[in-house]
């Protein structure tokens, strides 16, 4: 109902103030939101109620609109990785349309406590001559420390309301409120690479390093995958754009990388199918298709935000799933892991310690846009002894370094070769930085 009630209230608005801008009737609507009027069992949150449920009587009586930097209804400090302190100065512009001199003390209300930050005010009270403006900086200082490591189900940010409490009568007695949001990601620098890309016999093993630098703001991790697929820079900024894929092998588990050129800010914007053939040999076509996809899209067709790595069977219906997908917000990295049982139907092809090996294809679909991605290729890779080693995870503070050794199977590389290793860092900066592709032969 939150359509027909905010459409009621921009009629009431609109016939209390006939002379006003547009701009001016939006403002009015936002600005007198009442961030103590929101109920449910979830807890109020400026990204999630703005300022709060509209009010018809305080927004038809207020005189006084208020506006982020380019007449914007919210004051955004948009999306910032980084591996420093961050500090911006924006500023809030009043405009008071009455015919009254309007006061207001000035205060940061509703901060959100997931993201410690800092607001300074460059006034704590306004005086708004009748039919004039004023204007005052708002500054937001955070730590890259403070914002933490990103996950798949920890939504970073530094939110709240810069909130205009009138004075002395002033304004109809109605507060105003400017939601103010920033999305931070504090960073990892690390870096991965290959000692000798062309290892010889008798021990075809080479060691790999992954170095996190200095001044990085968080410790960060190598996850090591064979490096299958590759696909270049081609849908612009869409987050379906697909990179590289690679996949690793634990005893009963497989765990598909993917990733992009450009971030997501919720994976659930995204589709990416990959498709398996179980049983190349027999021709037959692609058998499964593991897919990164919204849990609450798939189970009951409602976007929840959260994404599950489904395994569907090419040959009959229903979808398997036992794992999240770990896709953090802001990033551009999504890993799929499943069961290698997940891959073996009763009747259809199956994957086993006795047929092992499958190729497998990617495509990205973003479901914003409607654009798609195929992934030129095809990559193979054997599920119980794979042809170059993976599952290594290395976790290094800033200005660390670690290693691990990196063995290939000259017999089953001759059968399932890879281009090399894909070197997860999922906290590096969002991109290419992410996922380290380092040349390995054989």
């Amino acid at each position: 109902m939150a359509a027909p009630h905010v459409a009621g209230v921009a009629a009431l608005v609109k016939q209390a103030h006939p002379g006003w801008k547009t701009e001016d009737l939006h403002a009015a609507i936002s600005n007198t939101g009442s961030p103590g009027a929101i109920g449910g069992t979830a807890p109020y949150r400026v990204t999630r109620g703005g300022t709060g449920l509209v009010q018809p009587a305080a927004a038809t009586s207020t005189q006084v609109v208020a506006f982020g930097e380019k007449s914007q209804f919210a004051l955004s400090f948009g999306f910032d990785e980084r591996k420093d302190k961050f500090d911006k100065t924006s500023s809030v512009l009043v405009r008071n349309n009455g015919s009254s001199r309007a006061t207001f003390n000035v205060s940061v209300t509703n901060k959100t406590t997931s993201s410690a930050h800092e607001i300074s005010l460059g006034k704590t009270s306004i005086s708004v001559p009748a039919r004039a403006t004023t204007n005052f900086a708002v500054k937001l200082e955070m730590a890259a420390s403070a914002v933490g490591q990103s996950t798949g189900l920890n939504f970073q940010e530094a939110a709240g309301l810069i909130t205009l409490t009138p004075t002395n009568g002033s304004n109809n007695g109605v507060t105003l409120r400017v939601p103010y949001n920033l999305v931070p990601r504090a960073l990892s620098l690390v870096e991965a690479k290959v000692g000798d890309s062309q290892p010889d016999a008798p021990s075809f093993t080479t060691t790999a390093t992954v170095e996190n630098k200095s001044g990085a703001a968080l410790p960060g991790v190598g996850d090591f995958y064979a490096w299958g697929l590759e696909d270049g820079n081609d849908t612009g900024k869409s987050p379906a754009d697909i990179r590289a894929v690679g996949v690793q092998a634990f005893p009963g588990v497989l765990v598909f990388a993917v990733n992009t050129w450009s971030r997501w800010s919720n994976g659930s914007t995204a589709e990416f199918d990959i498709f398996v053939d179980v049983d190349p040999q027999n021709a037959n076509g692609d058998d499964y298709v593991v897919v990164h996809a919204d849990q609450g899209a798939i189970t009951a067709g409602v976007f929840n935000g959260r994404q599950l790595a489904f395994v569907f069977s090419t040959r009959s219906p229903g979808a398997s799933a036992f794992f999240f997908a770990d896709a953090h917000t802001d990033s551009s990295t999504s890993l799929l892991p499943i069961l290698t049982s997940q891959l073996c139907r009763a009747g259809e092809p199956c994957l086993n310690a006795g047929n092992p090996r499958f190729t497998y294809e990617a495509v990205g679909f973003d479901l914003i846009t409607d654009e798609v991605d195929p992934v030129g290729g095809t990559a193979s890779f054997n599920a119980f002894s794979p042809a170059i080693s993976t599952g290594a995870f290395l976790e290094v503070d800033p200005g660390e370094s670690a290693s691990t050794p990196i063995t290939i199977n000259p017999t089953e590389w001759a059968l399932t070769p890879a281009k090399g290793i894909m070197v997860v860092s999922q906290d590096n900066q969002s991109g290419k930085e992410e996922a380290a592709l380092l040349e390995v032969k054989r």
